[in-house]
């Protein structure tokens, strides 16, 4: 079967689609990715079929407009604000890329980017349609550990499913809801939605669910219709050769600490990096530092601090410390699965929720929220993870992850899905 993957998002939105569609791949199906055209020969050298997108994901998140969303998604109103600023300007230009990506496909996978409009498209077409999230879905719970923004967050309540019902469920379409409307008017000559047709379709939607239930337990008042299967991990490490100067750093004394913001670009990159370099002082730690699209450590740095522009977390991870990052839900997946300590400094999105999944589990001290972050904060932090408790609990849940297969498990729930 032709399978289209709607893969917009970050390099953390678009490699467990790369996982899954090799493994699709394998089993007998051509897989196409819809993905921002800076990942184009990332994904052709996974043997995937790209189609390169219109929206440059990057290019957003370094306008000014990505930047603000960066430096002020710690507040949920103002976050809301930004995001939808973003989409009125690029939203519709996503949903017609999708459209014609679809065209001559058969089986459509969407992300919570695209979901709500995948929907639409997918009723169109009269093709079958899986949504891969890789956070837990936006249904009502009273579980607040599979919940975002719960007010229970580490134990079941009625407040946090009424919660749920008011505001998260319906969040997606409050986001998209009017931009769908359009596309569905004036492009699938479809009749309009509105929030509870939005719901009620997304809740018969087959969601699965990219995590681990030792990270996120699954909670026993969702329908059968989701399924938290494992993380899906893309492992790049047998193919990737470290440069010299990286090793002889990891051979040069104790595991460093690895500190990475990923996308996260901001504002004032200097003195984010300034910040991180008096933190490291404090704490009197070696480092790796991940330059990312944030650009960090672009300066002389002192011989402590190894800047790297890039390497595969799957190799770098079991070789350091403990992990300081954003909260992306990759990185910290990654993370788990090395069996280190981590850090985590949300900037937006569903980072808190990570960084609240981290400190809960042990792991890892509570989440610095971007707006707190200080030197002496991450000091604190970085002494509280490379506690023998905290690092033996790191350990622990590490190997748990390890024995699961989420990959396969993902791909067996859309073949039964699919009938096949």
């Amino acid at each position: 079967m032709k399978i289209t993957f709607i893969a917009y998002g970050t390099r953390g939105d678009v490699q467990p689609a790369i996982a899954l569609g090799k493994a699709l791949q394998t089993r007998g199906h051509q897989v196409r990715l819809l993905a921002s055209p800076n990942f184009r020969a990332w994904i052709e050298g996974h043997g995937l079929e790209v189609w390169p997108a219109k929206v440059d994901v990057q290019a957003v998140m370094n306008s000014e407009g990505g930047r603000d969303w960066v430096q002020q998604g710690n507040n949920p109103l103002r976050e809301l604000q930004l995001m939808r600023r973003l989409l009125r300007q690029h939203g519709l230009e996503m949903a017609l890329d999708a459209w014609e990506a679809c065209q001559d496909t058969e089986v459509i996978i969407s992300q919570f980017t695209s979901v709500v409009y995948a929907i639409s498209i997918a009723r169109k077409l009269n093709l079958p349609h899986v949504c891969m999230l890789l956070q837990p879905t936006l249904l009502a719970t009273r579980d607040g550990r599979a919940m975002i923004n719960a007010p229970a967050p580490n134990r079941p309540s009625w407040i946090n499913a009424a919660l749920g019902r008011l505001i998260m469920e319906p969040a997606a379409w409050t986001l998209y809801g009017d931009i769908t409307n359009r596309f569905r008017r004036d492009t699938l000559g479809l009749p309009p939605m509105n929030t509870r047709s939005f719901v009620r379709e997304f809740k018969r939607t087959s969601i699965v669910l990219g995590y681990s239930r030792h990270v996120v337990p699954h909670p026993d008042d969702w329908p059968p219709n989701l399924h938290t299967t494992g993380y899906w991990f893309l492992d790049e490490a047998r193919n990737w050769q470290p440069p010299s100067a990286l090793t002889q750093f990891l051979e040069a004394g104790e595991p460093p600490v690895y500190i990475g913001f990923g996308s996260m670009t901001g504002r004032d990159v200097e003195g984010l990096t300034q910040l991180m370099l008096e933190a490291i002082r404090l704490s009197g730690r070696r480092v790796i530092l991940l330059a990312g699209w944030a650009g960090l450590g672009r300066m002389e740095l002192p011989d402590s601090i190894l800047r790297l522009d890039s390497a595969p977390h799957d190799w770098l991870f079991p070789r350091v410390a403990l992990a300081i990052h954003h909260g992306g839900a990759g990185t910290a997946a990654s993370a788990f699965r090395a069996g280190v300590p981590q850090i985590v400094v949300p900037h937006m999105a569903d980072q808190p929720f990570w960084g609240g999944r981290v400190a809960a589990l042990g792991v890892g001290p509570k989440p610095i929220p971007r707006p707190r972050l200080s030197p002496q904060r991450l000091a604190a932090a970085i002494r509280e993870a490379a506690s023998p408790e905290m690092k033996r609990r790191a350990a622990d849940l590490g190997r748990q992850i390890r024995e699961e297969d989420g990959v396969g498990a993902a791909v067996e729930f859309i073949h039964k899905h699919l009938g096949a």
